[in-house]
């Protein structure tokens, strides 16, 4: 009877991350692709050991699913749908670690029905997306060390694996350190004495061998990583801005899902009441790897801006405790979800389908820029919305422009920013066969500063491109890149449409005759 519950369960995963991952095939090849998706593809056509805003993970498993850079917007997400049914496989194989298979199935669930893990990170490619795999392995392994004696022969083993996970989840990205955090804290409160074992100084050398690559071109790169990265979460003179803190606070629970949310909060409260039968070993595991990263979280953003799925990693984590709560309460009604699981997947279901609508069918734009150059200025939905099009456009453009000999074959197109920059050269640039080159400093460009390096440089004299869609228009921008030019002209200006109203415009401008081009300090 028991062999039977289990298989029922595995049967049931495999069908939800089985139907799951085909939604998500669908829902990935119909969207394009959004700002950071379109840079981190851009970091994959020059694959290196880091990069400026983050490791190169995502960049490496994007360079794998289009099997050397086929250009479609399905295979650049790839990665993000396979990582997430590994991901629910994973958190279904810890919960049944931690108590049962039933535990499993509704942390499986929970997994499946977040906006932030189905969604976010499951569908859209982010350095997340494989960081969840590594970040969910990693605490799997150190719930299976915790429970094995010292003198156990895998146990050399586990601690060895945990270094090699630990160290690819840091490589997609730096959050990936709460793993050893959350074990060191754990290990110094309540048990200090597997601290004398080497195999756990052994695991973090292998932890250290693996981000070496991410030290060494920092070093190279004068540390600009952290420079970027300490700027954004820096508190010196910070003041302390409540109103910030609460608008983090609703990104947050939206990106969770606000059931998830008070699941999370509710499951914390009841295992630390002692309501729970699970080993507290298991639960004190959970809440060393997952509180920290939140915790600090929650305190950065009362004096800055932090972004919403930076907790994320913590809060997939912790959907455990809830399923542990409600597999607890639920058993007498077998074969049965519970009335809050459903509501979580109805609430899901019905943000998935509302935001595609929104993206794709809201008549015209979101701003109240509805007209002159600024046309949909703020309008998030437009980041996702329209480049296709002005690519095929911009094609158009370009073959004529070379066949009547106006401008030069390959002429380059300037960027002056990584956004939309990286739209351009993933829906223009790239199909033409132009490269971009940017204009303006690191912290604009980002990594696109740092590509100029092997790009062919601009001449006294050359020709080229600038493109800019009218919801990121700047007159300063534009003037700065207009002077670096002896003359310009508008080549083209064309609006998008959705449905039947206009949403924005591009403006595609002919540069002639470069002069040089003084970096703003």
């Amino acid at each position: 009877m028991i062999n039977q519950v289990i298989l029922n369960y595995q049967k049931k995963l495999f069908w939800l991350i089985a139907i799951s991952t085909l939604v998500r095939l669908i829902v990935a090849s119909s969207l394009e692709l959004g700002n950071v998706e379109v840079y981190y593809w851009a970091l994959s056509t020059k694959l290196q050991w880091n990069y400026f805003d983050h490791p190169p993970m995502v960049a490496w498993l994007i360079r794998l699913t289009t099997m050397n850079l086929i250009h479609a917007e399905l295979f650049v997400r790839l990665g993000a749908v396979m990582s997430c049914a590994v991901c629910t496989w994973l958190i279904f194989k810890l919960g049944t670690l931690i108590k049962d298979e039933r535990t499993g199935w509704f942390a499986a669930l929970l997994y499946t029905t977040s906006i932030y893990s189905s969604i976010e990170i499951g569908v859209f490619i982010l350095p997340d997306s494989p960081q969840m795999i590594f970040w969910l392995s990693g605490v799997l392994l150190l719930v299976k060390i915790i429970q094995m004696p010292p003198d156990h022969p895998k146990y050399p083993l586990l601690w060895c694996l945990f270094g090699i996970v630990s160290g690819l989840c840091i490589m997609s990205k730096v959050h990936g350190v709460f793993l050893w955090f959350g074990i060191g804290s754990y290990l110094l409160v309540f048990d200090r004495s597997r601290l004398k074992n080497l195999y756990v100084y052994l695991s973090l050398g292998i932890t250290f061998i693996i981000i070496s690559p991410i030290i060494i071109w920092n070093i190279q790169h004068d540390f600009i990583t952290y420079k970027f990265h300490s700027s954004r979460i820096s508190l010196a003179g910070a003041g302390w801005h409540v109103g910030m803190f609460l608008k983090t606070l609703s990104e947050v629970i939206f990106s969770t899902g606000p059931i998830h949310y008070f699941l999370v909060f509710s499951g914390i409260y009841w295992v630390l009441k002692g309501n729970s039968t699970v080993d507290k070993k298991h639960i004190q595991i959970l809440l060393f790897c997952g509180l920290p990263l939140i915790v600090i979280l929650v305190f950065l953003s009362l004096f800055r801006e932090t972004l919403p799925h930076w907790p994320g990693p913590a809060f997939s984590l912790l959907l455990i405790l809830p399923a542990i709560k409600l597999a607890s309460r639920e058993k007498s009604i077998a074969g049965k979800l519970p009335t809050i699981l459903k509501s979580a997947i109805g609430y899901s279901i019905f943000i998935a389908i509302s935001q595609l609508m929104l993206i794709n069918y809201f008549p015209g734009t979101l701003s109240a820029e509805k007209q002159g150059m600024k046309v949909g200025a703020n309008d998030l939905t437009l980041d996702i919305y329209g480049w296709k099009t002005a690519g095929i456009k911009y094609d158009s453009l370009y073959k004529s422009d070379v066949a009547k000999k106006t401008m030069p074959v390959g002429a380059p197109i300037i960027i002056t920013n990584w956004i939309p920059g990286a739209h351009v050269d993933f829906y223009m640039a790239h199909p033409t066969g132009q490269q971009t080159y940017g204009f303006g400093n690191i912290w604009d460009l980002h990594q696109y500063y740092l590509m100029n390096n092997y790009k062919k440089s601009l001449k006294y004299g050359d020709d080229a491109y600038y493109i800019c869609p009218s919801n990121l228009f700047s007159y300063k921008t534009s003037n700065k890149v207009f002077n670096s030019f002896k003359t310009h002209d508008m080549a083209l200006i064309f609006p998008e449409y959705r449905s039947g109203m206009v949403c924005k415009k591009y403006y595609v401008f002919r540069l002639k005759g470069y002069k040089g081009y003084q970096s703003p300090k």
